[in-house]
């Protein structure tokens, strides 16, 4: 019986074992992949955005005649929401001030809109309707008091090689993390224990530290296993 039970351990081990590995593999891909993803963005539009705290892709506004941007966005006012958007040719876009963050203008970057000095006032609008804009196009705009600090935006006609942003989307759903609380098998990798660390928590860490957690999840099984030797 001991040597089946110590034999059952060492499988149940080795499986574990395989467990963490294939976790902190996935951890290196998605890191990696995350890494890649960032340089993605950042070449986007030529690099205007690079720097924008607030681009998060195009937001996808085609079907829409007319759409808004709010000049004097973000936490402190100086960014223009959303920073970079996708409209038909011939829609109107309204830059709309929030009376946030100073004076503000919008300035394409080419000359082909020009709202004028910076003003402050909330409430104030300039708007532009890209008539002759054609599929592809895109505008880079900027506001000129306020460039060095990152308020630039893009307009983009048509079609775009970016990640779209659904503005009609709903926030991220609620099935997150620890949703198996209650009504979780029995026999998954969970391994039974209350305060255990699962394969997919090891995975979660990884992510968490990127390619350098991956890098040391064979350490934290290593300590995992000790630990649970000397309960």
């Amino acid at each position: 019986m001991t040597g089946n039970t110590d034999a059952a351990e060492g499988d149940a081990a080795s499986m574990s074992r395989r467990g963490f590995f294939r976790a902190g593999a996935a951890g290196a891909a998605v890191a990696a992949g995350v890494a890649a993803g960032s340089g993605t963005a950042a070449a986007q539009y030529d690099g205007w955005l690079e720097g924008v705290s607030n681009y998060d892709g195009t937001h996808d506004y085609r079907g829409q005649d007319e759409v808004t941007v709010s000049v004097g966005a973000g936490e402190n006012g100086l960014r223009f929401g959303p920073a970079a958007i996708l409209i038909d040719p011939g829609a109107t876009v309204v830059w709309e001030w929030t009376g946030q963050g100073g004076g503000h203008n919008v300035v394409a970057d080419d000359g082909t809109f020009d709202s004028g000095s910076p003003v402050s006032e909330e409430g104030t609008t300039f708007e532009y309707t890209f008539e002759d804009a054609s599929d592809g196009d895109t505008f880079n705009y900027l506001c000129e008091p306020h460039r060095a600090v990152g308020m630039k935006g893009v307009v983009a006609v048509g079609s775009v090689d970016d990640d779209l942003v659904d503005p009609q989307a709903e926030g991220g759903s609620g099935s997150g993390g620890g949703s198996g609380g209650d009504g979780g098998s029995g026999s998954g990798d969970s391994g039974g224990s209350d305060g255990g660390l699962s394969a997919s928590d090891i995975g979660t860490l990884a992510l968490g530290f990127g390619f350098a957690g991956a890098l040391l999840v064979p350490l934290f099984y290593a300590a995992h296993k000790k630990a649970e030797r000397n309960a």
